[in-house]
């Protein structure tokens, strides 16, 4: 019997900017992080205006920053730490 694939619980996206400074923030599905890169981020990516990110959306945090001074971005898979059993 073949298993699934595991899927990621979370993934976290690591905003790396201007001079050193790294931001992260989460999204439960891949689907989000491609529809906040695509509607937010890719649209205002070489603006010098400020973007608010969602630091700790159950928080309703926010950082502004400035799309033009991002100079990387990393999509972090996070998978649970439970072990399955099979019997």
């Amino acid at each position: 019997m073949a298993r699934e694939p595991k899927k990621p619980n979370e993934y976290i996206v690591h905003l790396k900017l201007e001079g050193g400074q790294e931001v992260t923030t989460k999204f439960m599905t891949i689907e989000e992080v491609k529809t906040w890169y695509a509607s937010q981020f890719k649209a205002k990516a070489n603006e010098d205006d400020l973007m608010p990110i969602p630091v700790r959306a159950e928080l309703n945090e926010i950082l502004l920053v400035r799309p033009k001074r991002v100079i990387a971005i990393h999509v972090e898979p996070i998978y649970s730490s439970s072990v399955e059993m099979f019997s």
